[in-house]
């Protein structure tokens, strides 16, 4: 009966219990860490890859459109979560949130689809590196179950040694890996815009020709498309929150994070997608390849060095997507851990399975064991056809996961707001408490957008752009829907959870110590009597 009271779902420990269970997660990361994370954790074979079959499937303008809308979706969204998180550091924070401050059992809804999403993919990533290093290996060898097994197992090798050491090895690696990813991109936005200017070997000078074959392909159909592959491209934005609780100085990591993002969605996205419509055509036939998600010969970019007639350059290409997928993989076993972590900590699953339990060097390691033992085995599914049908069916929930839990930061930052207001707390006065831009109106457009961009990812599911509609297709991309009523129904029929009010909502438990406040404040005083030159030299030192 203890034990059923102590982890009743929604629930918190007290003040006391949370001081005295030692050890605890340890905030090794620092502000470079979550804001490379911020700037570069998502980019990967959604950029370099999908791209091609969004502008194939939709044209250059739905998929240019689709990105710089989504970039300003997110932004908004990261601004929301930026706000709690400051205050209220959390691992794994939007569950907590979720829970705290709309339903216990929507956050237990959010956090499993969460964990599944990143759990698929992993298996995506793993078989995608498979893939990607058959390019330097003889024709079909990796095709091969015995040989693909073998390249999966290297890849999760690597990916267990990294999260056995403690957590700033993996902030150290993901931040040299993605500062790669970050110089990479720009290189190849240098070599497309010198391929536009005719700075190929073939001198020939791109101008808007492939924008007047057809701006917008397939029409609404076509651009509705394109907002799930921008969905899937830049799922991982909010990683940057999830690592909130293992960061040091939340109050001034997270927003240097956050203002970093529209830097990397504009640069990143929106202009390097924009230069290669202008330099490969949407009706390319070798773009179609891309249908297969990993195929480095079917990236855009591939295309356009390839057809400039440059040599190397694919080679290198394939080695940064290889390494993308690496840090993507890292990524999805220490989100994935942190989820259970909070889940359990927050009492929304039981202290039984041990996964709220921290080591002395600062790891939850059952929770970490417990990711990589079903990523590890779900990655091994695609050495079979069969096997990887049951497997796309799984990792299909990631782009339901995605649109779903971003809405859900927004709307757990309104019933936030609704709860400091009612509660008379003076949280939002203090002098460098993080405030989102425009509200309460750039956060209700953004709310919006998503729920469009989910209707816009059922309609095409319903009605696909090529093909007949079957029951097949439908559901193998939208049994996240489904399942996200289930849990949610089932959750809160069993515990009878009940909607949080906003003047009875927990507002105390993770809040940040008044003396780390007035600490953090200090230094963000010396840090602004420097000069505008320093400041903003400061967002790129190592």
């Amino acid at each position: 009966m203890a034990d059923k009271e102590e982890n009743k779902p929604g629930g918190q420990l007290s003040e006391e219990q949370s001081q005295s269970r030692e050890p605890q997660l340890k905030r090794a990361l620092g502000a470079r860490h979550l804001q490379m994370l911020a700037i570069a954790s998502s980019i990967g074979t959604g950029l370099f890859i999908g791209s091609g079959k969004a502008l194939s499937t939709g044209g250059p303008f739905s998929l240019v459109f689709s990105f710089a809308w989504l970039g300003l979706v997110l932004t908004t969204m990261m601004q929301c979560l930026c706000e709690m998180t400051t205050i209220y550091p959390a691992s794994g924070s939007f569950v907590t949130y979720a829970a705290r401050y709309i339903d216990p059992a929507w956050g237990f809804t959010i956090g499993i689809l969460y964990w599944a999403c990143w759990i698929g993919a992993f298996g995506t990533e793993a078989t995608a590196a498979r893939i990607l290093v058959g390019y330097w290996l003889p024709q079909g060898w990796s095709d091969d179950p015995a040989h693909a097994a073998i390249l999966i197992t290297a890849f999760n090798v690597i990916m267990v040694m990294i999260h056995v050491c403690p957590v700033r090895v993996f902030g150290e690696i993901e931040f040299w890996v993605s500062s790669i990813k970050v110089v990479s991109v720009l290189v190849f936005l240098i070599v497309i815009w010198a391929i536009m200017g005719g700075g190929g070997p073939d001198g020939r000078v791109h101008g808007g020709e492939y924008w007047a074959e057809g701006a917008v392909i397939n029409g609404f159909k076509g651009l509705s498309s394109v907002f799930v592959t921008a969905a899937f491209a830049c799922g991982g934005t909010e990683v940057a929150g999830v690592a909130g609780g293992e960061t040091k100085d939340p109050l001034i990591a997270m927003p240097r994070a956050v203002r970093t993002l529209m830097f990397r969605i504009v640069f990143f996205y929106v202009v390097t997608l924009l230069f290669l419509t202008f330099v490969v055509s949407a009706r390319n036939p070798a773009l179609l390849g891309s249908e297969s998600g990993s195929t480095v010969e079917a990236s855009p970019f591939v295309i356009a060095i390839k057809e400039a007639g440059i040599c190397v350059l694919p080679d290198v290409l394939n080695a940064v997507v290889l390494l993308c997928v690496t840090s993507v993989g890292s990524v999805s076993i220490y989100t994935g851990s942190r989820v259970l972590y909070n889940m359990t900590n927050i009492g929304l699953i039981s202290s039984r399975w041990g996964f709220g339990k921290v080591d002395e060097r600062g790891r939850p390691i059952r929770a970490i064991l417990a990711t990589t033992f079903v990523a590890v085995g779900l990655s091994y599914m695609n050495c079979s056809a069969s096997a990887a049908t049951a497997f796309s069916w799984f990792t299909s929930l990631s782009g339901i996961a995605f649109l779903t839990c971003w809405p859900t930061i927004i709307a757990s930052n309104w019933r936030w707001r609704a709860g400091i207001k009612a509660q008379g707390l003076d949280i939002l006065k203090l002098k460098y408490t993080y405030k989102a831009s425009f509200r309460p109106w750039l956060p209700a457009f953004g709310f919006v957008s998503l729920l469009f961009m989910l209707a816009c990812h059922i309609y095409v599911s319903a009605s696909p752009v090529s093909g007949r509609a079957n029951a097949e297709y439908f559901f193998q991309n939208c049994i996240g829907i489904p399942l996200l009523i289930v849990l949610f129904a089932g959750y809160k029929i069993i515990w009878r959870t009940e909607f949080a009010t906003a003047d009875k909502m927990d507002l105390q438990t993770d809040k940040i110590p008044d003396s780390d406040i007035i600490e953090q404040s200090e230094k963000l005083d010396k840090y602004y009597q420097q000069s505008r030159k320093v400041r903003v030299l400061s967002y790129v030192r190592f």
